[in-house]
């Protein structure tokens, strides 16, 4: 807003009362899907900021990198989201107007059936699917949202109301590959581009950041990918409180199975930079695992448990950790939220958590929940796959 815009305003306050936030705004300024009414935004559980973000807040943010992304808090996450407006195509069209139609019953003044979304309807759009999944991974580990909110005792179990960590977790995505790597290297001290998660240890809450530019991150759907696989692996690291880091095949599985249920176009891999080739474009890669199984080739459960970082996974490893942990939920969400529990609730005599005896705790929690040693647990997902997957 400009110089004489504030002075006139400030001059019709001395005759009138003052107006609401959305008369305040300018057009440019006021969200187009709830337009920054006080009201409507407390009753569907969201704002526009200011709030604490990364290692500042979103006021400082903006001001220091003179950046304007859509700022939107939700229940549980928050999100800065610099996304351009973005036609939809018209062989999805179908699927967006049902989306926006459920979302429309929250706001009123979204459109379903336009031909495009402008930033403040795919940053609201984004903000609903984030709940939906956090939801979805509660639902999946087996807890209830109240669970966390019990003060007395998740203090004393060191946990906090995020799934165990004690503030929401923060999504950021920018346009330029450049101010990415200019905020990067301001506030974490790393000068990179790639999409990165950090643990902000001062704040105990996990970022998570990438830019558009870098990797052709653009379509909506390719977006709403990062942010699940992402944002899987944070939800899990922050489940119980982010003290030790969980198997790399039990992460990454978890972060494709994440994206594939959700759009099997659009797959992330976590590497390590110039470790990793991914050597074919795959839209279905159930027959490939298939395949690996009949031929005796897909890395087992006993190796994989051996695998401490993403580096040591190839190509083929992904696919197979991917459908490892597809085989474990499909036998039902309560063992699968049991075994991940079993493995996020480690203790040592001390009472403080300890990652370490991983390998032994993993056979531990295949027995206890699901009734199988390690041999027994390889076998019948391998009957699993041979009998679920095509083989085209």
């Amino acid at each position: 807003m400009n110089g004489p815009a504030r002075f006139l305003m400030a001059a019709a306050a001395l005759l009138v009362a003052a107006a609401p936030l959305t008369a305040q705004l300018s057009r440019s300024e006021r969200c187009t899907v709830c337009k920054n009414d006080a009201k409507l935004m407390e009753r569907n559980g969201i704002t526009h900021g200011p709030f604490p973000f990364a290692r500042n807040d979103s006021e400082k943010i903006a001001a220091d990198f003179l950046w304007a992304p859509v700022w939107i808090e939700t229940k549980h996450v928050r999100l800065a989201a610099d996304l351009p407006t973005w036609k939809i195509p018209e062989n999805e069209k179908k699927a967006y107007r049902a989306e926006l139609e459920e979302l429309q019953k929250k706001w009123p003044e979204i459109k379903p059936k336009g031909r495009s979304m402008d930033r403040w309807l795919r940053a609201h759009l984004l903000a609903e699917r984030i709940e939906s999944f956090y939801a979805e991974f509660e639902a999946l580990v087996g807890r209830e949202e109240e669970s966390f909110w019990d003060e007395d005792k998740n203090y004393y179990a060191g946990v906090g109301p995020y799934l165990g960590m004690f503030e929401k977790y923060e999504v950021m995505i920018f346009q330029e590959r450049e101010l990415y790597r200019d905020f990067m290297q301001r506030t974490w001290g790393l000068t990179y581009v790639k999409p990165q998660r950090w643990n902000n240890v001062e704040r105990r809450c996990l970022w998570f950041g990438f830019n558009m530019e870098e990797d052709d991150i653009r379509h909506d759907e390719r977006i709403h990918n990062a942010v699940r696989h992402n944002l899987a692996l944070n939800f899990l690291n922050g489940y119980q409180f982010y003290a030790y880091d969980l198997p790399a095949w039990l992460r990454e599985g978890l972060a494709h199975w994440a994206t594939r249920v959700n759009d099997e176009r659009f797959a992330f891999f976590d590497t390590v930079e110039g470790a990793f080739v991914e050597k074919k474009s795959l839209l279905d890669w159930r027959p490939d695992v298939r395949e690996l199984v009949l031929k005796d080739e897909a890395t087992s459960f006993a190796s994989l448990m051996r695998r401490h970082s993403f580096a040591e996974l190839d190509f083929e490893d992904h696919l197979v950790v991917w459908s490892k942990v597809d085989f474990l939920i499909a036998q039902g969400a309560e063992k699968f939220g049991a075994f991940v529990t079993d493995l996020k609730s480690r203790r040592n005599a001390a009472g403080l958590p300890d990652g370490s005896g991983m390998d032994d705790a993993q056979r531990d929690a295949f027995r206890d929940h699901y009734g199988w040693n390690l041999p027994q647990v390889e076998n019948a997902w391998k009957a699993w796959v041979v009998e679920s997957y095509s083989a085209k």
